[in-house]
């Protein structure tokens, strides 16, 4: 079941590739109609021009040999006759042969004011062409450990993707599959009711709890008859031993009230289910896969072999234990078969699309996943890493906490906008005409610092490492979180300043009319949003929205120097297009995690 509908947004990508394939049979009718599509590229840098394709040098290639062309003897002469062809339709008003056999397209003013006026009137609302249920695994921290830096990607990324896709119309499910079974509980039971035999009326903090982890961890190493004795514990907990149950409650608990202290600041939504949650069907998964006969012993652990890769997936260990290989393929599924999802992504650093592809195509070999119906992706990321390009570490060389990562981006964020408060009242900057309370400095300050770290990261290639650099995140100028919260400020002390109370009346009764190029322009590359939005789910590249949503900032300040909004002939449509673009940036802002400051 789709969306789309009279009062929802439309793909331009789509438009203008229905219109150039009509433009190229009309020029060469003889060319087979299914045998090519409409590549296209968008153009923010010409005001002009807002799209070109290379597909005419791709046909020419692939139809040269046939005669299809008359006389035509060059990609450059066949773009310049698909250019010149005349053709009937509303979203293109001029095409032009470039160099080399590219076209570039300028889209029809009219068309432009109407997807603007349609924008105002109707709001956002996505053209979903297929419903899907989609799982999103991200963040999994791990229990009895303080989040930390090697989290945050997963965490801003994961969150981020949610928003859109749930924007898109599609039903998400957010998944939080943490670290809390296993045999590290063993040791950490055993040490716990060691060093808190009263931990019912005496719990300790998760820092308390994260140091017995590590001496559980030395003590498991260095001590055998600690060690027996945890492996012990382990099989007690399995067995679901009331003592054990108990501490493991408390345990998952107490990290569980801390992370989501960090979610809150982050402003996450997610559901936990752990490992523990497909604890109970683990027996019945390796039953299930020994019945479909594509399980070996090897060296008394199960396995099944992956054609094409050298190691396996291993369901079984020697010892008779389950591990994360079992897990994963427990929930593969329970996600496609019981929940019914159609796209599942996990969301992990790069290092482990080794185990992904693994589980992926085990999942295959059981006939759960049966792609095109259904998809598993792994969407990989790069390492956090100092501003020094090593290892993120504190001085003492610590995990760096997310807490504290947090705390540091707000106290610099105050003192930026503290600076910037100054700086407005001595006319330095544009003014808002408002003042700051004490606690308006304090949200100011947070939702500035957290979205400078969060934006700093979806920027990024994801694929890539980054280094972690308080200064460049923070930096008013540039492609940065604070640079497009400034514009945002500044847009919306325009619409204050207009006087005008009710724009929802505003909008009803008057129409965005394009009166400069520039604003063309900038009406032009709001409109790209739908085809944006979409090319991010795709590919999974967030960072193409916040390149969007740059570019966008960036034409406004352009458009500043270009003309006057207020106090001039035109302010009215003006004041149109800067609603559209207010409209615009808010719903991206969201997208990105960004929440935005209304005022300085």
């Amino acid at each position: 079941m789709d969306q789309i509908g009279v009062n929802t947004l439309r793909s331009v990508q789509k438009l203008i590739k229905s219109a150039m394939k009509t433009r190229v049979l009309t020029a060469f009718p003889n060319l087979p109609q299914n045998s090519f599509e409409i590549q296209l590229e968008s153009i923010s840098n010409n005001l002009n021009f807002e799209y070109k394709t290379p597909t005419v040098i791709r046909i020419f290639n692939q139809f040269k040999k046939q005669n299809l062309f008359g006389d035509l003897k060059t990609e450059v002469e066949v773009a310049q006759k698909i250019a010149s062809t005349e053709c009937q339709d509303n979203v293109i008003q001029k095409v032009e042969a470039i160099d080399k056999g590219f076209l570039t397209i300028q889209l029809n003013d009219k068309f432009i004011e109407e997807e603007i006026n349609a924008l105002l009137v109707n709001g956002l609302k996505f053209p979903l062409e297929k419903k899907q249920k989609v799982v999103v695994d991200f963040s999994s921290p791990n229990i009895a450990k303080e989040m930390h830096v090697g989290h945050l990607r997963s965490t801003i990324l994961g969150e981020s993707l949610c928003r859109i896709l749930e924007f898109q119309g599609q039903e998400v499910v957010r998944v939080n599959h943490i670290g809390d079974w296993g045999t590290q509980f063993g040791m950490l039971i055993n040490h716990l009711l060691e060093e808190y035999p009263d931990y019912q009326t005496n719990r300790p903090a998760l820092k308390e709890l994260e140091d017995l982890y590590k001496e559980a961890k030395k003590k498991f190493d260095s001590n055998e008859e600690f060690k027996v004795k945890s492996q012990q514990y382990v099989v007690k907990l399995q067995a679901l031993d009331p003592i054990c149950i108990d501490a493991w409650k408390m345990i998952c608990e107490l990290s569980r009230q801390e992370y989501n202290k960090i979610y809150q600041r982050l402003n996450v939504k997610i559901t936990e289910y752990g490992e523990s949650y497909y604890n109970p069907i683990l027996p019945e998964i390796v039953k299930e896969c020994e019945a479909k006969g594509i399980v070996e012993l090897d060296q008394g652990a199960k396995i099944i072999r992956v054609k094409g890769e050298k190691v396996p997936l291993m369901i079984v260990k020697k010892d008779g234990g389950y591990n994360y290989d079992t897990t994963d393929m427990a929930a593969a599924k329970t996600r496609i078969l019981e929940w019914k999802c159609d796209r599942l992504l996990y969301l992990t650093d790069v290092g482990q699309w080794n185990h992904f592809k693994l589980v992926f195509e085990g999942a295959k070999l059981m006939g759960w996943h049966k792609p095109p119906a259904t998809s598993m992706e792994h969407m990989g990321f790069g390492l956090v890493l100092g501003p020094d390009g090593k290892k993120f570490k504190t001085r003492s060389g610590d995990t760096v906490k997310l807490i504290d990562l947090l705390d540091e981006a707000k106290e610099r964020a105050l003192k930026q906008i503290q600076q910037r408060v100054q700086e407005n009242q001595q006319g330095k900057e544009f003014s808002t005409g408002t003042a700051l309370s004490p606690e308006e400095f304090e949200t100011a300050a947070e939702r500035m610092g957290i979205a400078a770290i969060k934006y700093y990261d979806l920027k990024q290639n994801r694929i890539s490492d980054y280094n972690f650099d308080y200064d460049k995140m923070l930096d008013p100028k540039g492609n940065t979180a604070v640079y497009l919260m400034y514009s945002y400020v500044r847009m919306l002390s325009i619409l204050r300043k207009s006087g005008i109370q009710d724009f929802e009346v505003f909008k009803a009764d008057h129409k965005f009319k394009i009166t400069h190029q520039h604003e063309r322009h900038l009406a032009a590359q709001l409109l790209r949003f739908v085809d944006v939005l979409q090319s991010v789910t795709d590919q999974l590249a967030i960072n193409w929205l916040c390149d969007y949503i740059y570019d966008i900032c960036v034409k406004i300040a352009e458009a500043y120097n270009q003309y006057r909004i207020l106090n001039d002939e035109h302010t009215q449509t003006r004041l149109l297009l800067c609603e559209a673009i207010r409209m615009v940036l808010l719903q991206s802002f969201y997208l990105v995690g960004i929440e935005p400051i209304e005022k300085i």
